[in-house]
């Protein structure tokens, strides 16, 4: 049976539902995030003599426009879950360094023409990806495997002591359709 041949499951006990294709020959997602505003971008480390260099974020590539004003990281336990949590105007650039994690996105925003839309991207050392979210877009972040997941984030503008532009809600929330946990 070759490449290109395909077999009907007319045979078949059941059929079930047919996989959809989801990357290239070149291992590339082909799906673009379904919310408006956020892009993604996998990246290819790059083999060295003595390990693996990773790009994380470069203005060239085309993102976003916005200026990288504070760059925090974050480390999650195994099986750890954030909760959601939104900004009005800042603007998150999340990348997993180490471990695995799942990046959960819903669309919040009521102009938006992908209001209510849900997305969800695995990432990180062995995948390795930077997703970026806009204003009003709510996300959380689950640790996936048996190690410490390190998360960076790569903000527009970076965060006020005094007033907090984060607003959040439980992992289980109802009004959100998706549970973190």
């Amino acid at each position: 049976m070759g490449n290109n041949d395909r077999r009907e499951p007319q045979d078949w006990m059941t059929a079930g539902t047919p996989d959809r294709q989801t990357v290239t020959h070149d291992w590339l997602a082909v799906d673009p995030p379904a919310i408006d505003g956020v892009t993604f971008k996998e990246i290819r480390p790059v083999a060295t003599s003595n390990g693996y260099l990773t790009e994380i974020f470069r203005a060239e590539w085309g993102l976003d426009s916005l200026a990288v004003d504070q760059v925090f990281q974050r480390t999650m336990y195994p099986g750890a879950v954030t909760g959601w949590h939104a900004h009005a105007v800042t603007q998150d650039r999340l990348f997993c360094s180490l471990g695995s994690v799942r990046i959960s996105l819903f669309d919040g925003r009521k102009t938006s023409p992908t209001f209510g839309a849900l997305w969800h991207k695995i990432v990180g050392a062995v995948r390795p990806a930077i997703v970026i979210i806009p204003p009003g877009v709510w996300h959380g972040v689950a640790s996936l495997g048996p190690e410490t997941a390190l998360v960076l984030n790569l903000v527009d503008k970076a965060y006020s002591f005094e007033s907090p532009d984060h607003w959040r809600l439980p992992p289980d929330t109802d009004q959100i359709p998706y549970k973190l946990v």
